[in-house]
């Protein structure tokens, strides 16, 4: 189970996916591997969706405090890439 800090979430009402940001623990790769150390990896800003089991509303949809609690069984990381600006 990935370590998680919640960011932000967020669904559209009547809908039935929660769209979570989060940090999570090693979720990329840092520094390769070499002969004598094997790869490190870093935190990264994710993104995921969960299927609800019925329509979000304001009545349905779940606190910031149980989507955090929920976090630690999410499996299925995006990674946000960076912005990258011209030079």
């Amino acid at each position: 189970m990935a370590q998680a800090q919640l960011v932000c979430f967020d669904y559209k009402q009547g809908s039935d996916v929660l769209h979570i940001q989060a940090v999570v623990e090693d979720a990329i790769q840092v520094l390769p591997a070499t002969m004598f150390d094997p790869p490190e990896f870093g935190s990264a800003l994710c993104e995921t969706a969960l299927l609800w089991d019925e329509p979000l509303t304001p009545d349905t949809v779940p606190t910031a405090e149980q989507v955090q609690q929920m976090l630690p069984w999410i499996d299925d990381w995006c990674v946000i890439p960076p912005i990258d600006f011209d030079d």
